[in-house]
């Protein structure tokens, strides 16, 4: 019994080595720029926080940020392509692309993503398919 035990343990190492390899090969972190939290930060007191809180509380619209928000679980993809497509409320749409950009810094930084080097752009937002978490 013994002895068969430790190929499967063997080769699940393997796969998590493996898994581990893939993952560092893989797209690299979605990041941010301070400038661009900041900038975010702006428009999201601008045009967000009436409804979803001063600190991402939610009010009148849900929390996207904390214990209360639905956002942690979804990804930074689905997040920003929810946001260009629906937000402001009664007016999708109407932030220029650089301001749902900076936002969506902004959010990133909310969820605890530490800024980078590298400024966020659509494409990565885009690829982005890891949940925001916390």
């Amino acid at each position: 019994m013994r002895r068969r035990a430790r190929p499967m343990f063997f080769s699940a190492g393997l796969i998590l080595l493996f898994g581990a390899a893939v993952v560092a090969a893989g797209t690299p972190p979605i990041s941010y720029t301070t400038d661009q939290a900041a900038r975010g930060r702006l428009a999201y007191y601008e045009h967000c926080a009436e409804c979803h809180g001063g600190n991402l509380e939610g009010q009148i619209g849900p929390a996207l940020a904390g214990p209360d928000s639905r956002t942690q679980w979804e990804s930074g993809q689905y997040v920003f392509e929810y946001t260009v497509a629906m937000m402001p409320h009664g007016d999708p749409g109407a932030l220029s692309a650089t301001d749902y950009i900076d936002v969506m810094a902004f959010l990133l930084q909310q969820h605890g993503i530490r800024a980078g080097k590298t400024p966020l752009a659509k494409a990565a937002i885009e690829a982005e398919t890891a949940p925001l978490g916390p």
